[in-house]
C-alpha cells in the first residue's frame, strides 16, 4: 500500500482530500484489524452521528475514543494529513536524509515545522522501544574489531 506511492504528485492524486489520507493511514496502520492504541483491544465500534468526527472509534473494553492518529505525533496536528504523508515519503525515500530547510520548501511549511515533523517521523521509525527477542538456535558471529586497529 505505502510502496504504491511513487512521487508527491502521486500522493496528492491518490488522496484528493484529508479523508482519503485518513483512510490510507487506517489501511497502513490497521492492515489486519483495528485496535485500540490505549489497551490494544480489537473490540471497537465506529461512532456515528452529527456530533461525532468522522473516522472516530470507541474501544468496547476501556471505553476510550481514538482515531488512527491517536498516540502518534500526528495527533492533534493542524496540518493536513497529506502533508504528513508527503513528509514521510520524503524522509523514507531520500538516500542520505533530507534537511528541514529543503523539506520546508517542498512541503510549503516553515523550517521549524519541517524540523519537528522530521524528528517525529524518525522517532516513529525508531525500533529501540520494540521488545528485543533473544537469539535462538545456532548463532554465527564473524570477527569484530572494537577500538583501534586489528593486531596480527
Amino acid at each position: 500500500m505505502i510502496t504504491e506511492l511513487k512521487s508527491i504528485p502521486d500522493i496528492w492524486k491518490r488522496m484528493p482530500s484529508e479523508m482519503h489520507a485518513r483512510r490510507f493511514l487506517e489501511g497502513a496502520i490497521w492492515s489486519t484489524s483495528r485496535h485500540c492504541p490505549h489497551c490494544g483491544s480489537v473490540a471497537s465500534s465506529a461512532l456515528r452521528g452529527r456530533t461525532f468526527r468522522p473516522r472516530l472509534y470507541q474501544c468496547r473494553d476501556c471505553r476510550l475514543q481514538f482515531t488512527v492518529t491517536t498516540v502518534t505525533p500526528m495527533h492533534g496536528t493542524k496540518l493536513d494529513l497529506r502533508i504528513w504523508i508527503c513528509a514521510m515519503f520524503l524522509v523514507l525515500t531520500s538516500s542520505k536524509g533530507i534537511s528541514s530547510v529543503v523539506m520546508a520548501r517542498l512541503l510549503g511549511v516553515n523550517q521549524k515545522t519541517a524540523w519537528k515533523m522530521g524528528h517525529a517521523i524518525r522517532e516513529m521509525m525508531d525500533d529501540r522501544n520494540a521488545e528485543l527477542l533473544p537469539l535462538e538456535d545456532i548463532v554465527e558471529v564473524d570477527e569484530a574489531f572494537v577500538g583501534g586497529a586489528p593486531k596480527s
